[in-house]
């Protein structure tokens, strides 16, 4: 197996392999299209019947909320949904527009980096499952959607879970749970091609085949995409080749076993830093919709080179009618680097880099600003030596190489009748990896620096287990009950920092319990409670920046000669949920209300401004506070022939969210006293928009048609946590103070999709062809100029711009 891994690594790693990979791709399709039309081999109509099968994956099931039984607020988007809406936007733009999501990308379109958050909080405290298999970085909690492009059309089914929810392994869920569940091949059979063009040179182009269940119990699938856009900004552009394997065997009606390979290559370029109101007014100029789409990384190859493949292996087994075993094995392999500039103006000496600086003869040999100058902004002249050259523009090259393994068991009982599931499993998860920054040029480095100076080098690395139990049990017809605890240790490290002493180890050890109750009245009517705690660790960067000459670690005690770390400054956050929601489902009308109070001790959030590399700075607040009010529904009006496909859906999120204490700590003196900063008590907290509501007209017919328009308002939000500098009105009278908010703003979109073969008879008469289907979106469709989010930089706000209205079409033919 480790031979396998190291061989298919080296296929995709090599750019000549990659390729000859690609060619290779095409030939096998071309091959499945020939054989389609013979219609022997791909659709052959003596497979096996599935139902006779167990094929669902439990290893994602096993916690699936479940309608009417399990006491939590969730949110199921099934294959016809995700088929009739993904188009090539990252799944946060996907699933923008689902109950408490908002959703934003760095490019200020779809693709490239995107971002979401739900219920206000960042994807990194929202714990992301792919078949079962937590997807948040271990070091840093973030997921980098860009690393799994076009993953969304290998989905069979996503479900949101918002708060705590059911999922007692991977990443804490403070916002929710994200289940996505990839294509069940043993069910669906076909062949299809797809190709799109859009604004901003959008494109994408795929080929992807689901084989059915053969009657030796074999299933396959195999997708191969490439997507690719210019950007709504400037230097936004993603490159982005996508590939997803699996086969898997049924042997006899008692187990199955799955094996998935998947990844996305890619190169794009960066563009996290947003404009200033300057640029976003269009004074620079006096062209608004150019300037703000400037992009201040202006460096050609400041760019994000990356590949993370997923390898994992589930394997199921039924020894009896309430027994299910299940084992997942996974291997999530990083390896890439991002090219950064630094120009002279961004203030960074060569100590910085841990390189020298050196001296000359005169004052116009370098670029003035090189010099060191004196107070009074004179050259600075060392006696015997010279002038002093300090800075320099340069480039570094910050390399990062990641390894993540996991073994995911579970045992599901069902007893006393059935009445009673029982689950009870674990997670160990091991990793490991290995960070450096090197300087690959400058315009003036000093005499002697080796090429790829390397200024940082460390080694990271985590280790989990865990362990879980959860009981649903009905206790009587009408009423369900849960709970659930999971122990969950983790352990982190860092070692061999090269430049500094710093080597330590952190432990966290946390007891999760959930709980509720769910009752319902009679066939349509039914509600719930729940009672939850979650922790969440920080992140290591949190702990210690390593990447940061200037840094050390976050201890209020260290002595590096006796190894000691004692006392973080930062802690892990504790949350308690108190959720209660009511449902009410009827032919024409579905329906839900919750509500939730989220209690918070030390919650971890963010300040509102950015590292070196674009990662949000965060630190602990003392006590915080978010509630709010959610209701959703679908109604369907008509029950005539004509108009029954139309449905009318929508959602709406009220929130209030704010600090009940919270004094920054900047950091702790020599003898150990804490260095207190900002007191932001009674504040909002910074994005998390007051109100996020959605509403959606939808028409779909049996004769091939399917058209939406949707609307979604979103309302005002913070830049970072001083409120605007509520505490301060003082500041915001200065002359040239600019408000630190974003602007509530709302903006509509719309698509339509034809299936050509289903309009006519000589098209429903076609055996081979199964669809050729055309899709057509317009995003923005009234062109508002909005923004969607942004940081503070030097006490200056500078905003991410979303794109104005835009198109894309796409062919898509089925056999």
């Amino acid at each position: 197996m480790k031979m396998f891994i190291i061989q298919f690594q080296t296929l995709f790693f090599s750019s000549d392999k990659f390729r000859a990979y690609v060619s290779f791709v095409k030939t096998f399709l071309i091959s499945l299209i020939l054989l389609c039309v013979n219609n022997e081999f791909l659709f052959s109509q003596d497979e096996a019947d599935t139902s006779e099968y167990k094929t669902e994956s439990i290893e994602v099931d096993a916690l699936k909320g479940k309608e009417r039984s399990t006491p939590v607020t969730f949110q199921d988007i099934k294959r016809s949904e995700i088929e009739s809406k993904y188009w090539m936007q990252d799944l946060p733009m996907f699933l923008n527009g689902n109950t408490s999501i908002n959703s934003y990308s760095e490019s200020g379109a779809s693709l490239g980096y995107s971002y979401m958050s739900l219920r206000g909080f960042d994807q990194k405290r929202i714990s992301i499952l792919i078949n079962g298999i937590p997807q948040n970085d271990p070091e840093d909690h973030q997921v980098y959607w860009v690393d799994v492009s076009d993953l969304t059309a290998s989905a069979e089914e996503m479900q949101i879970q918002r708060g705590i929810g059911t999922a007692l392994y991977g990443s804490s869920a403070i916002g929710g749970v994200i289940n996505v569940r990839t294509i069940d091949y043993f069910k669906r059979k076909f062949l299809n091609f797809s190709g799109g063009y859009g604004n901003y040179n959008s494109k994408r182009f795929s080929a992807e085949y689901s084989s059915g269940l053969f009657k030796n119990g074999f299933g396959l699938y195999a997708k191969i995409g490439k997507i690719n856009t210019d950007g709504y900004r400037d230097l936004s552009w993603s490159d982005n080749w996508s590939y997803f394997i699996s086969a898997g065997l049924i042997t006899g009606k008692k187990s199955v076993i799955k094996m998935n390979f998947f990844g996305s290559p890619m190169k794009n370029h960066l563009a996290y830093t947003g404009v200033d109101k300057a640029y976003l007014d269009g004074e620079v100029t006096g062209d608004k919709l150019k300037d703000r789409k400037y992009n201040y990384l202006t460096y050609p190859d400041e760019t994000d080179n990356y590949f993370q493949p997923h390898y994992e292996l589930v394997y199921n087994f039924q020894p009896g009618k309430n027994l299910l075993l299940s084992n997942t094995f996974s291997y999530i392999r990083g390896d890439g680097y991002f090219n950064t500039s630094y120009p002279v103006f961004y203030g960074y000496d060569f100590d910085y880099f841990r390189m020298k600086p050196f001296f000359v003869q005169d004052t116009v040999s370098y670029n003035s600003l090189y010099y060191k100058r004196n107070d009074d902004g004179t050259f600075y002249f060392e006696k015997g030596k010279g002038y002093e050259i300090v800075r320099s523009d340069l480039v570094s090259r910050l390399n990062v190489n990641n390894n993540t393994y996991g073994w995911f068991p579970k045992v599901q009982l069902k007893h006393n009748n059935e009445k009673g599931t029982l689950i009870v499993g674990g997670e160990i998860r091991y990793h490991k990896s290995e960070h450096f920054g090197e300087v690959t040029s400058g315009e003036s480095l000093p005499p002697g620096t080796p090429q790829d100076f390397v200024y940082y080098f460390y080694n990271g690395g985590k280790r989990t287990y865990s362990a879980y139990v959860n009981e649903l049990y009905r206790i009587t017809e009408k009423l369900d009950a849960m709970i659930g605890l999971q122990y969950v240790y983790h352990r982190y490290n860092l070692s061999n920092d090269r430049f500094k002493p710093y080597d330590f180890s952190l432990n966290y050890n946390f007891f999760t319990p959930r709980t509720g109750i769910n009752y319902n009245f009679n066939d349509k009517l039914n509600a719930f409670i729940n009672f939850s705690i979650a922790k969440r660790e920080p992140r290591l960067k949190d702990i210690y920046d390593a990447e940061n000459p200037d840094s050390k670690p976050n201890f209020r005690i260290i002595d590096t000669l006796k190894g000691i770390y004692d006392d973080p400054l930062i802690k892990p956050e504790e949350m308690k949920d108190y959720e209660f929601g009511i449902s009410y489902n009827s032919y024409k009308i579905k329906a839900e209300l919750n509500f939730y109070f989220m209690d918070f001790k030390n919650e971890i959030v963010n300040n509102g401004q950015l590292d070196n590399v674009g990662q949000p700075i965060s630190g602990n607040a003392g006590k915080s506070i978010h509630k709010g009010i959610e209701l959703g529904f679908k109604i369907s009006p008509f029950s005539q022939i004509n108009f029954k496909g139309l449905t009318i859906s929508g959602n709406l999120n009220l929130s209030d969210n704010y600090f009940t204490d919270y004094r920054e700590v900047s950091g702790a003196d020599s003898s150990g006293n804490i260095i207190y900063g900002n007191d932001y008590t009674d504040n909002k907290i910074l994005l998390t928009p007051g109100v996020i509501g959605n509403l959606t007209l939808n028409y779909s017919d049996d004769h091939g048609i399917n058209a939406y328009l949707s609307l979604q308002h979103i309302g005002k939000q913070y830049l970072d946590n001083s409120e605007n500098e509520r505490k301060n009105p003082e500041i915001r009278n200065q002359n040239g103070y600019v408000e630190k908010i974003i602007k509530p703003y709302t903006v509509f979109n719309a698509g339509l999709s034809l299936n050509i073969l289903s309009l006519t008879k000589t098209g429903k008469s076609l055996k081979v062809l199964k669809n050729v289907k055309i899709d057509f979106k317009a995003n923005n469709i009234f062109d508002a100029l909005y923004e969607t989010s942004g940081s503070i930089s030097g006490g200056i706000p500078y905003w991410i711009p979303a794109a104005t209205r835009n198109f894309y079409a796409e062919l898509k033919i089925g056999f």
